[in-house]
């Protein structure tokens, strides 16, 4: 697992949307969608709600959203220190 991925899920996981998180990321929709779908498989789980145009994050993907987080937080205190 790649911290990259894990940003990536969070701006996934914030618009709702990949085709949205995608321009926010400056990157295409399909290696956001292939990004994702790794993601899951990597973790065993699905982690969104997928309907027509949006995404939801289902229990699975709140809880990977608070450990991504705090993993990213930890990556820049010790980039700080």
């Amino acid at each position: 697992m790649e911290l990259r991925t894990l940003r990536y899920f969070l701006t996934v996981a914030r618009e709702q949307s990949i085709s949205a998180a995608a321009e926010s990321l400056h990157i295409s929709q399909p290696a956001l969608s292939r990004s994702m779908q790794r993601l899951e498989e990597e973790l065993g789980v699905t982690l969104f709600e997928r309907q027509r145009s949006r995404l939801t994050l289902n229990d699975m993907g709140e809880l990977a959203v608070r450990y991504a987080r705090n993993l990213l937080l930890q990556e820049n205190a010790m980039i700080q220190q």
